[in-house]
């Protein structure tokens, strides 16, 4: 049995995509991957619509798939109009059937229905193991839980779900063998080499020049923000808001395993939303063997209520560098929209907190969303002014406000009026690119760590009253299209160097 597995995102991690695969080769089955990187889409260039494949991409992607026996593909909501064009022109030329997994089928397994033919719901390496199984022998596979189909009237059958995998030790590592996936690099499908591999793992930001692994050591989340993927998860998996760990010698085999086949890996993302939320023992665990047998450098998430000193000063000296820590809002009203139970007095703290360690974390960044229609005048001034209060130097990345399906925060809106229950704008967006408003300038160039006189006038309230109206805001919002072309033009340079690294000598690349 052989089954290909696609990714349709900008970049090729796809942990859970790799898991999965991995899955199946423990059970005996082959797997091909494929990976559809978009580097303009990363680099908050483009928004995600009017990204497509084309007819010779597609045509390869067939003959790619055209002897497997199954097909999966992996769609979060921003990669629904792509995974749904591509299932079209695959249902048109193979017979294998398709499934699809991930959150967006997770939530919306109707709409994803009409397209595969088959839905995964939740955690899925138990559910595709078994489909293989089953598609393997012959037998029907209709009753396998996490499993969601259309019955012969149309009507959705969603079988029940798996007891959430308790523990994640007991799972294989992501499969990283890339001799068996393939990459659209250069306008075609390329087998993946190790050269390629290396060029499309180097980190967009510029904490690290080469090749970053990502890697995640936790399932789940303790907090429910309204606007959070994670909010949606809990309605399904009742557990999920108690914290599933690997050990942390599972977690350091893993990135050992990926080092030997790609050697130039330089740092290392530890990609859960809240590693900090870890207790200390587990911490000094953690450091201790990652210190000792991996030794690089690495970035790690933390919030407000989690930027612990003791934590942080046993982090830095097994090799953390980086920290990004969610602030989301400084208005106590748009606090309470999110969920986010953490006061500005907290926030600043943990800022400070982390600022003690500048010389191990020297500039760290502040997610913050925009761009959010429920925010007055008012809130916009209030988060600006907190953010002009955290200790500098700091990079903040702005994401605009996205309606995910199945979030509170989404059935808030559309119980408000503010959106339809069919609205389809965040299957559109790209919510790296926001809008170009004044309050949007104000804290670009907060970010920028322009003198402090000229921050501190940005912030004066008469001077954001006044620039957030008409026609001056919509001035402000050019220079801010300016500053942004400016960053992408630089990011895109960076990517020039960078392809000169990884891509110029294919004579070091020993799998091309």
């Amino acid at each position: 049995m052989r089954v290909a597995l696609i990714s349709p995102y900008s970049g090729i991690e796809a942990t859970g995509l790799r898991l999965l695969s991995a899955c199946l080769k423990r059970a005996g089955f082959e797997t091909r991957m494929i990976f559809l990187p978009n580097l303009e889409e990363a680099m908050a260039g483009v928004h995600f619509r009017p990204r497509g494949l084309s007819a010779e991409i597609v045509a390869q992607i067939v003959a790619v798939c055209a002897d497997v026996d199954l097909i999966g593909l992996s769609v979060m909501t921003p990669s629904f109009h792509l995974a749904r064009a591509l299932t079209e022109a695959l249902h048109t030329r193979l017979a294998a059937p398709i499934l699809w997994g991930g959150i967006h089928p997770t939530i919306r397994p109707n709409e994803c229905l009409q397209y595969a033919d088959l839905v995964c719901i939740g955690e899925g390496e138990q559910a595709i193991v078994e489909l293989t199984q089953r598609l393997e022998a012959g037998q029907g596979y209709r009753d396998i839980n996490n499993l969601a189909y259309l019955d012969e009237t149309g009507h959705l059958v969603q079988n029940p779900l798996n007891p959430l995998q308790a523990d994640l030790d007991a799972l294989p590592f992501p499969d990283y063998a890339f001799e068996q996936h393939y990459l659209v690099h250069a306008g075609q499908l390329t087998p993946c080499t190790q050269s390629l591999m290396h060029y499309y793992m180097t980190d967009l930001g510029s904490w690290a020049k080469g090749p970053v692994y990502g890697i995640l050591t936790m399932r789940g989340c303790p907090y429910r923000c309204t606007y959070c993927a994670n909010n949606a998860l809990v309605g399904i998996y009742p557990g999920w808001s108690r914290l599933r760990k690997r050990s942390p010698a599972h977690v350091i085999a893993e990135i050992q395993e990926v080092r030997t086949r790609l050697p130039q890996i330089e740092a290392v993302i530890l990609r859960d939303d809240t590693f900090l939320a870890n207790p200390e023992d587990y911490i000094v665990a953690f450091c201790e063997q990652y210190q000792r047998d991996v030794g690089l450098p690495f970035r790690a998430y933390t919030t407000a209520q989690t930027a612990n000193p003791a934590k942080l000063r046993h982090l830095t000296q097994a090799g953390l560098c980086y920290v990004i820590m969610g602030i989301q809002s400084g208005s106590p009203h748009i606090q309470q929209l999110y969920d986010r139970k953490v006061s500005n007095e907290q926030v600043l703290r943990a800022a400070h907190v982390i600022h003690s360690f500048k010389q191990w974390v020297p500039r760290p960044t502040y997610d913050l969303i925009t761009d959010n229609p429920y925010e007055t005048v008012e809130d916009r001034w209030e988060t600006l002014r907190l953010i002009h209060q955290l200790p500098a130097p700091y990079r903040l990345s702005l994401y605009t406000l996205t309606f995910y399906p199945g979030t509170e925060l989404q059935r808030r809106a559309v119980a408000g009026g503010l959106i339809e229950a069919a609205d389809q704008r965040s299957y559109e967006y790209n919510f790296q690119i926001f809008a170009y408003t004044y309050y949007n300038l104000a804290l670009f160039c907060h970010s920028l760590n322009l003198p402090r006189p000229f921050l501190h006038l940005l912030t004066r309230v008469a001077v954001f009253r006044i620039l957030s109206m008409e026609p001056l805001n919509q001035f402000c919002g050019w220079l801010l299209k300016g500053l942004l072309v400016l960053r992408l033009w630089s990011n895109q340079r960076l990517y020039s160097r960078r392809r000169g690294n990884w891509l110029a000598d294919r004579r070091t690349d020993h799998h091309a």
